[in-house]
């Protein structure tokens, strides 16, 4: 077991929250906010992207234009598709299985600190509560496995039996989706800078350590500081700049985190072909201390985003 939270240290225990119930939380506060949501509207193209607006077209045909577009949809982005489209999602070569089951369904010994990775010859096994009282766990391994086309990842999604006859096997050696990601991107920016990507369409990061919302959360956060913070003295360009420059400073670190775990998630045998370092590893765990996480833990998006803007404007 490792540290992936900490109350002691990082001020708070994880917990898996439940994708449904933070959008319903999420779409709550725009409806607070009057800010409307229109889920009959597909964007197709991009029709001009200029210094001053950027104007784009949707699937109905109708033009419109904005000052500003963020780019949050997923892996398969449109949006980044329409100025880099050679980028395209590459298979990690690891999938993970996964289930949602009652705690009493499991046999943990009582007082079992959770949430857990347990280590065995076979690999890991994930245990993370998703319910604040631990009744309900989320609960997975991860594998190597080869790629598919599309319609081979929905089959094998579809195929309830052999996903569980999977997650069975070397059950005996323990004490849903494949992994894929992008080639890290020289710019999340248009020329303009009024096209920024964000998210996955930016950043896909493999769910290994639990990140992929996480850092959307964090580029949302951090922009959405900056921009408001624009002005003469904080022009768009080099806001825009400074932003992601750190951000991607920071997501590479989550990748070689992640990197690092999906390793240490091997079968043992494995494990032992990897060279130095390829390996996550925090010795001070053992001795219950931990905090080689602290980096990840306790980011202050908005002090950083101040930082930004002192900077900007004594420069201009």
């Amino acid at each position: 077991m490792y540290y992936f939270s900490s109350e002691k240290l990082y001020s708070y225990d994880a917990i898996r929250i439940i994708r449904k119930e933070l959008l319903d939380k999420m779409k709550a506060i725009l409806q607070e906010r009057h800010i409307l949501i229109h889920y009959d509207s597909k964007l197709v193209t991009i029709t001009s992207d200029n210094p001053d607006e950027v104007e784009f077209t949707f699937t109905d045909s109708q033009t419109k234009s904005a000052p500003l577009i963020i780019g949050v949809n997923r892996i398969n982005s449109t949006i980044r598709g329409i100025f880099l489209p050679q980028v395209k999602p590459i298979y990690t070569g690891f999938m993970g299985i996964n289930s949602v089951v009652q705690r009493s369904q499991l046999r943990i010994p009582e007082g079992y600190s959770l949430p857990a990775t347990v280590m065995a010859q076979s690999g890991a096994f994930l245990l993370v509560p998703q319910k604040p009282d631990s009744s309900e766990l989320f609960i997975g391994s991860q594998q190597q496995f080869p790629t598919l086309d599309a319609a081979g990842w929905e089959a094998l999604r579809k195929d309830k039996q052999k996903l569980y006859d999977m997650l069975q096997e070397n059950k005996d050696d323990w004490p849903d989706v494949a992994f894929h990601s992008i080639p890290p991107l020289a710019s999340w920016l248009s020329d303009s800078k009024r096209i920024i990507l964000i998210r996955d369409t930016a950043h896909a990061i493999p769910p290994t350590a639990g990140q992929g919302a996480n850092q959307a959360f964090e580029d949302a956060r951090a922009l959405a500081t900056l921009l408001s913070e624009l002005s003469p003295e904080v022009p768009l360009d080099g806001a825009a700049a400074k932003w992601q420059a750190f951000r991607q400073d920071r997501i590479k670190k989550v990748l070689d985190l992640t990197r690092q775990m999906n390793v240490k998630r091997l079968p043992e045998s494995e494990r032992a072909k990897m060279p130095p370092g390829a390996i996550w590893t925090d010795q001070s765990l053992t001795r219950g201390e931990g905090g080689e996480l602290r980096w990840l833990y306790d980011p202050d998006l908005a002090e950083e985003a101040k930082k930004w803007v002192e900077e900007l404007k004594q420069a201009s």
